[in-house]
């Protein structure tokens, strides 16, 4: 750490920008948000050529500060200005966390615009975020923010299944399911469900526990469902029960729109 700090009085804004991470998350040392905070938008406005590459990197720290009110006060407005400029109109040399996040950003009730969330989810997922790949593939397949593309939909959804998103695979279980492709569907489910946990998984992928709670949970209810009656598998009502309730314990939020469905005959 005191290299570090040598190194960032002389200008070095690598070593100023990992600093800033230490001290907010409280590695090698007590945690300061505040501090860490102003070192970031201290290596957000550096003009050195050789560093304006941390730049948009700092620029997504900052939005999330302000979007969790750690370190500087909550604003849902300034954490967007500090996404937009980091995502740089999804250019690839932007932060693509920033644009994936801006894609989340604009999904959410207070934010939405379905538009916006579909531009931003694009470039993210062009530029290699998995979360964003599977999040385009919905929004292909249900018509949000796009014109409905049920191809475009299933190929976004099986590459980022292939390279590991649960949340995906979840989604492209409901695909199958809907297509009623059900031996695919509890196939597929089935899989999805034998997930035990969700950080390790976390981990693994590199995506965000809430995503992957919300594919594991649609994994569960779909293979349940179809134990429930029969569809792909083996009909068993009492082994259809455990994964309503581990849907249930998974994503609640999830398993509570899965069940009013059923309620409206919809599933």
């Amino acid at each position: 750490m005191r290299w570090l700090e040598r190194a960032s009085t002389m200008g070095n804004m690598h070593a100023l920008f990992q600093l800033a991470s230490m001290h907010y998350d409280g590695v090698g040392t007590l945690p300061n948000l505040t501090k860490g905070v102003e070192m970031l938008k201290e290596v957000a406005g550096t003009t050195d050529p050789v560093f304006q590459y941390l730049i948009p990197h700092a620029h997504y720290n900052l939005g999330m500060a302000s979007f969790m009110g750690f370190g500087m006060k909550q604003s849902d407005e300034v954490a967007e200005h500090y996404w937009l400029l980091a995502g740089k109109e999804g250019d690839p040399d932007g932060s693509v966390a920033a644009q994936s996040q801006l894609g989340m950003f604009y999904t959410r009730r207070d934010t939405k615009d379905v538009k916006k969330a579909f531009y931003w989810h694009y470039f993210a997922a062009e530029n290699g975020s998995l979360e964003s790949k599977g999040a385009l593939g919905v929004m292909y397949y249900r018509g949000i923010g796009c014109a409905p593309d049920k191809e475009l939909a299933f190929k976004s959804l099986c590459e980022a299944s292939e390279q590991g998103s649960l949340f995906a695979q979840g989604n492209l279980v409901v695909y199958y399911y809907e297509s009623r492709l059900f031996t695919r569907a509890a196939h597929c489910a089935w899989s999805v469900a034998q997930t035990e946990s969700l950080e390790e998984a976390a981990e693994k992928s590199g995506c965000l526990i809430e995503y992957i709670r919300r594919g594991v949970a649609l994994g569960c209810f779909y293979y349940a469902r179809c134990l429930y009656t029969g569809k792909g598998v083996q009909k068993n009502e009492n082994e259809a029960h455990k994964y309503f309730a581990k849907a249930m314990a998974t994503c609640s939020e999830t398993s509570a729109e899965l069940n009013q469905k059923l309620k409206n005959d919809e599933l």
